[in-house]
């Protein structure tokens, strides 16, 4: 069987007249372009903008700037979305609405690069396909109209994953060989991997997680490539591109709280997660020494272990500890990071399984996190609505009669499509692509965005835990892989019933003629 037909089988028309495949992209563009602009706008004004217990560390260093107040977020946040922030209420005003409108259009863009990884991954019916689910995606909706990361990250993540595939010289199935780049080619590949790295840089500098992705790149460019010099180059120009956004603010950070990292609250992360999210750490009690500060860390933290694990956040232990020690954002976190590390170390295994289920949870995702109604409810949760600052009450406005009566109207629009009520159908399903991409060179170069996700999602469960949220920006990953798996499915079971349909019909024309004929 002719495996290149599985996904897109290429006709005379493209191969002859190149105008015909740019209409029918623009075609597929418009189409996924018009439906999530339209769902996102009928769904606008009819909700409130949602906030959570993080939403006001990542919203006021963007509007302090705004303001001319300076900008100086916290250690363990990266500057990128404060950035944001700050374009938005210079451009459009301090409305949250106006920060939510700036969002969903985020929103259309990740679904428009979601078509173009797919088309040139899988080909232009699975990017289609993918596309439009993304745009019909009510728990991505959700999380565009909340003062969060997750939309700015998402779409910077796509057009990161987008221009690193092309550097990988990718162009769509089944144009994708073995040969040699033309020399005039390789200049517009290493082009692509700087425009990735620079991206992924922007990514980093949004959320730290996607600095794993510096990792993934090399891996996935040896998988794709399978020329180790080739690779490796490749691998350098993005590395180069990455250095060039996120060192200046590594060095920043170095400057003014001795931390050389880009976001420092890996301590705050770890802490978290043996403890908010599991149960088999922080058991020992221990009497330390005076002047041993790490000892009087760990005995801190295993104190605290009720609060954390009943609380939202573990701001408030962090504050304790440095308030308790005397210690900067930079030192505290740096003790909470050594403690939970010895705390893995001592069960390594139990650590590993307990990330490797987590990862799981946030792959299956919860489908009351995807829901209209417990955002709602958390918008009038007045014991962190108190907590923000009297200078941004303007914008914590109650929800209005009119939002109340659009509510379930509201509610019908991202119930439009939800992937956690599909159960594990979606991830199997992207199982599938991932291993057709694995076992087929034309898709060798989706094995990227494949490795991507998996790093994402893993390392938000080792390093953090299972919230739901991070499931989010790796949607139209899993998305897209299970739109390339269930077409390579139905196209495989219709190669399988074909022969037995021949011989049918071979059967049928071979009857003996009758007596009468």
């Amino acid at each position: 069987m002719n495996l290149g037909a599985i996904n897109r089988a290429p006709t005379r028309d493209e191969t002859r007249e190149p105008w015909g495949i740019v209409r029918s992209d623009l075609a597929a563009l418009g189409l996924i372009g018009l439906v999530g602009t339209l769902l996102r706008l009928a769904f606008l004004y009819r909700a409130p903008v949602f906030l959570s217990g993080d939403s006001q560390s990542h919203f006021l260093p963007g509007f302090d700037l705004a303001l001319g107040l300076g900008f100086d977020p916290e250690l363990r946040r990266p500057p990128g979305y404060g950035l944001f922030v700050a374009g938005v209420i210079t451009m459009f005003g301090e409305d949250l609405r106006a920060l939510a409108f700036a969002q969903h259009v985020l929103g259309v863009a990740t679904a428009l690069l979601t078509y173009a990884l797919g088309r040139i991954t899988f080909g232009p019916v699975v990017g289609l396909v993918a596309g439009l689910l993304v745009a019909l995606n009510g728990a991505l909706i959700l999380s565009e109209h909340s003062v969060m990361t997750e939309a700015l990250f998402g779409a910077i993540l796509l057009a990161a994953l987008v221009t690193l595939t092309l550097g990988a010289g990718a162009s769509g199935p089944p144009s994708v060989s073995g040969r040699d780049a033309p020399a005039s080619g390789r200049i517009g590949l290493w082009g692509w991997c700087l425009l990735g790295g620079l991206l992924l840089g922007l990514a980093a500098l949004t959320r730290p997680v996607a600095q794993i992705l510096v990792l993934v790149v090399p891996l996935a460019y040896l998988l794709i490539e399978r020329r180790w010099q080739r690779a490796l180059g490749a691998s350098a120009v993005v590395v180069l591109g990455f250095v060039l956004v996120v060192g200046p603010w590594t060095i920043r950070n170095w400057v003014e709280h001795g931390s050389l990292t880009a976001s420092g609250g890996l301590g705050r992360s770890l802490v978290a997660r043996t403890i908010k999210y599991d149960q088999g750490f922080f058991e020992t009690d221990r009497q330390p020494a005076p002047d041993d500060l790490k000892g009087q860390a760990y005995q801190f933290v295993r104190g605290k272990r009720n609060t954390i694990r009943n609380s939202r956040s573990v701001r408030s232990t962090q504050a304790g500890l440095m308030k308790e020690l005397g210690l900067t954002q930079a030192q505290s976190d740096g003790l909470m990071r050594q403690v939970a590390l010895e705390q893995i170390a001592e069960r390594p295994l139990y650590y590993a399984l307990g990330s490797l289920r987590m990862a799981g949870q946030i792959v299956a995702g919860r489908e009351k996190e995807d829901r209209l109604m417990p955002r709602w409810n958390d918008r009038s949760d007045k014991d962190w609505v108190e907590q923000w600052e009297g200078r941004l009450d303007h914008l914590l406005t109650p929800t209005t009669l009119a939002e109340r009566n659009e509510q379930s109207r509201a509610e019908g629009l991202v119930e439009i499509y939800q992937p956690a009520a599909l159960g594990p159908v979606l991830p199997l399903l992207a199982v599938v692509g991932l291993a057709l991409a694995v076992a087929y060179p034309p898709f060798r170069p989706g094995l990227l965005s494949g490795l991507a996700a998996l790093a994402l999602i893993l390392a938000s469960a080792t390093l953090d835990g299972p919230v739901p949220r991070y499931r989010y920006p790796v949607d139209p990953l899993i998305t897209l892989f299970a739109a390339g798996g269930a077409l390579a499915s139905i196209r495989l079971a219709a190669a399988g019933l074909k022969p037995h349909l021949v011989r049918r019909r071979a059967g049928q024309t071979a009857r003996p003629a009758t007596a009468d004929g």
